[in-house]
């Protein structure tokens, strides 16, 4: 029996989870935020594994949106191209109108701040070049070479690093369905691979070069394990286990996608993200198969709202954090007046306020547009 598309609340709430996640990386590197990290422990602030939740659902999410498209395309590879020129122009387009608006609105931003406050004239040329680099996947290894050097990235751009991993995957895998002949095929390709990415190249990447937060490598395993979700939730697969089983198990992945990082960050070994991985694409396999396991009824409507702007969430929090610190530091506020809980306070209550901003005015306008 094959299942439709349809709304997965849990897997909105999901999102929302691995937004707060995200939040608390962001936290613990953000000067000057550093109170926080005197007076509470280390682990408490490593959410980096927020991200590969993030990868999983976009995976999947993807892919099930494109398997009514690629089930109706017969004949070999080239004539499959012609039949899809339409829904796959028309895919990419999407794509581009869901993050490039918003991805200009926070450069503009973040140029405007850093060449006004800043100081940093020498800026708009680098900032010029952001969208075709995120657009062909090559801006996660210019955050990885210039983070530490560059302000454009570390006040305001460093988080769209995502973007260009996962801009490497929406123009790649509706190709690779395309290629494949039937489901089947595809999600053993889509098993094959993702097993390949997890236990092969990424450890071996790291074994070899090193450990890197920023490389595609170390992504698409969780990206590619999504997509094959797809697959199964669509030929009407499932798990029995009990509600109260299913949540047990999402809040231990939970809590492993979380604690994990900060406890292996001392050990950076070949297998050290192996565990978040499979921790992350584990959690989104529970909301998937096991609906109403991230039924939380005091939370539900927290993590469902911050789910469906996790996207401006996201992006406009570094940019953000910089602007409260240089604006309680500038000459309108005294400094005895603003200590480091009263700029991370304003930061917190803005927040949300910047995300519905650039949700209701950016994200959710440039979504709606009707590509043919």
């Amino acid at each position: 029996m094959q299942r439709k598309m349809k709304f997965f609340g849990d897997i909105e709430k999901l999102r929302g989870l691995a937004c707060l996640l995200v939040l608390l990386q962001h936290i613990y590197w953000i000067c000057p935020y550093k109170f926080v990290v005197h007076i509470v422990p280390d682990w408490l602030f490593c959410g980096s594994g927020g991200v590969a939740v993030f990868f999983a659902i976009s995976g999947f999410v993807i892919t099930l949106s494109l398997l009514d498209k690629v089930e109706s395309l017969n004949g070999n590879f080239l004539e499959k191209m012609v039949l899809a020129k339409d829904w796959l122009v028309s895919f990419y387009k999407k794509r581009f109108f869901r993050i490039f608006p918003v991805v200009f609105f926070v450069i503009i931003i973040t140029g405007i701040y850093l060449f006004y406050c800043e100081n940093y004239t020498n800026i708009w040329i680098s900032l010029s070049k952001i969208p075709s680099e995120i657009f062909f996947g090559t801006f996660n290894n210019a955050v990885d070479m210039f983070m530490s050097s560059d302000k454009i990235y570390e006040k305001g751009m460093g988080p769209f690093w995502t973007l260009a991993v996962e801009s490497l995957f929406y123009i790649i895998w509706p190709l690779v369905l395309i290629i494949c002949s039937n489901n089947n095929q595809r999600a053993i390709f889509s098993l094959i691979m993702a097993f390949l990415f997890m236990f092969v190249i990424n450890p071996g990447c790291h074994y070899h070069l090193g450990y890197n937060y920023y490389w595609t490598t170390d992504n698409l395993a969780e990206l590619i394990f999504g997509a094959f979700f797809a697959f199964l939730y669509r030929e009407g697969f499932s798990v029995k286990c009990s509600l109260f089983g299913s949540k047990i198990a999402l809040i231990f992945s939970i809590i492993m996608v979380w604690v994990y990082p900060s406890v292996m960050s001392n050990m950076r070994v070949f297998y050290y993200d192996v565990v978040t991985s499979c921790s992350a694409v584990f959690a989104v396999m529970l909301c998937v198969f096991c609906e109403g396991c991230l039924n939380f009824s005091f939370l539900n409507k927290f993590l469902t709202y911050l789910g469906s702007r996790s996207f401006s969430f996201y992006a406009c929090q570094l940019t953000l954090a910089n602007i409260v610190v240089w604006f309680t530091n500038s000459i309108y506020f005294p400094k005895e007046y603003f200590s480091d809980f009263s700029q991370f306070l304003i930061f917190i209550l803005l927040l949300p306020l910047v995300t519905e901003l650039m949700y209701r005015l950016i994200e959710r306008p440039s979504r709606s547009i009707i590509v043919n």
